[in-house]
């Protein structure tokens, strides 16, 4: 399920509106997925991990410092993606993959536009499970 964010102008009686559909509406209607028990199409491998790093060195570190222990000051809410338990939406894959995807809270933006395939979530969330404690972390895939 790719979200595309995209916009009509619509004319009502001479009156010209911009209607824009953006994740949020988007969000709204993915609602019915139940993102707890969502899996991964990606299996969790080291090539997978590996693209993943890549991702989150571009996208994440501004947050959540280089080693996902947001111990950074720019953002105080930043959550420690080396901690599942403090994570605020849930750390199922499908979960994690719901708040990069869509974003989380008011702190976490939505990904969704600067990580266009959803391929590419889905190894992101592969590396930021792979920061988590090594009893908590999936098994590698053979």
């Amino acid at each position: 399920m790719n979200i595309v964010q995209f916009s009509h102008l619509i004319s009502v009686a001479g009156l010209t509106a911009i209607l824009i559909l953006s994740p949020l509406s988007a969000v709204t209607a993915a609602e019915s997925v139940d993102f707890k028990t969502l899996k991964s199409p990606v299996s969790y491998s080291s090539a997978s991990i590996a693209k993943g790093k890549a991702l989150y060195l571009r996208y994440c570190t501004e947050c959540h410092g280089a080693d996902g222990k947001a111990q950074i000051d720019v953002i105080a809410d930043a959550t420690d993606l080396t901690e599942p338990e403090a994570y605020y939406s849930g750390t199922s894959e499908g979960e994690v993959f719901h708040s990069i995807r869509d974003g989380a809270g008011v702190a976490m933006p939505p990904f969704s536009f600067q990580i266009k395939e959803e391929v590419d979530i889905w190894h992101l969330v592969n590396f930021i499970r792979s920061l988590w404690p090594t009893d908590q972390q999936p098994a590698l895939a053979k």
